[in-house]
């Protein structure tokens, strides 16, 4: 008996359901609420911006039965667009289309040969404009399949994570011979050749073990380059000057090239640095003390 009723009752479960879903499909469209989550108050996507971009690809959705409103094609419209990281579209009870924007969340921004953009933790693309400045890492170099720019961001969290080399990082640049990862510190005279994302949290502290014990004895600008890309070891490239103009010579180029300067707000100054030959002088932690 008990096996009956079940029966029937999950045959009635199923045909109400039909049935509801069925006049849903079949009802008008009642109205669009859209919902714009804006956590940083960036303004990339407004609720008009959202608005404008659905009328014109769909129609008016009042006139139209809630069956004919395709939601995936919706989602799938909106999430093309650069500036939103993740929409999602969904009709309630009320034959109301809801329809929630996450716009995208910039964690870097990257210069290369063709311009500016920014990446959110995805590695999705958005083209700098001149209306936004996100405050963001900065990034020179050049990515591909091979070398994503996503590839770099453990580096980019942990400095942004750390409040003492949060300020003291000015920029980061991909060397463009071997993909050498060099941090450009906000400390003028010298930059530091990282070489990968690995023993992130052991390379900074040999780095500031250079700081703290041999640069406030050799001089800030004793060095052109310090290099911790090798486990254990702090290299550095001592600095020389150019005997003919007494002017500074470095052993590698680091520069920001001029592209969408407008976009930044006036913050990016120009650095070059010349190649040259230098002396070389290793200062393993053993030799710190000297």
């Amino acid at each position: 008996m008990w096996a009956i009723l079940s029966v029937l009752l999950i045959v009635y479960m199923v045909v109400a359901f039909t049935y509801t879903t069925r006049r849903a499909q079949e009802s008008l469209c009642k109205g669009v609420d859209i919902v714009v989550h804006d956590q940083g108050g960036l303004e990339f996507v407004t609720v008009d911006d959202i608005s404008h971009e659905i009328q014109n690809e769909n129609g008016q959705f009042l006139t139209k039965k809630v069956g004919e409103i395709n939601t995936h094609k919706i989602e799938t419209q909106l999430n093309a667009i650069d500036k939103i990281e993740r929409a999602n579209c969904v009709f309630f009870n009320n034959s109301r289309l809801r329809i929630d924007v996450m716009p995208l969340v910039p964690v870097a921004r990257i210069f290369d040969d063709k311009g500016s953009y920014y990446i959110n933790r995805e590695g999705k693309k958005m083209i700098a404009d001149p209306r936004y400045r996100v405050d963001v890492p900065i990034v020179v170099g050049n990515f591909d399949k091979q070398f994503p720019a996503v590839s770099i961001l453990p580096l980019l969290s942990y400095i942004t994570n750390d409040s003492t080399w949060n300020s003291l990082v000015s920029s980061v640049k991909i060397s463009p011979r071997n993909r050498d990862i060099i941090i450009v510190p906000m400390i003028k005279g010298h930059v530091i050749n990282f070489g990968d994302t690995t023993m992130i949290e052991n390379k900074f502290a040999r780095i500031k073990t250079m700081y703290k014990e041999v640069l406030p004895v050799k001089g800030w600008n004793f060095y052109d380059t310090i290099s911790v890309k090798w486990r254990g070891q702090v290299v550095a490239t001592r600095y020389k000057k150019n005997k003919r103009n007494n002017t500074a010579t470095f052993a590698d180029s680091i520069d920001y090239e001029a592209v969408d300067e407008a976009t930044m707000g006036g913050s990016i100054h120009a650095y070059s640095y010349n190649v040259s030959s230098t002396n070389n002088e290793v200062e393993n932690k053993n030799k710190q003390n000297n």
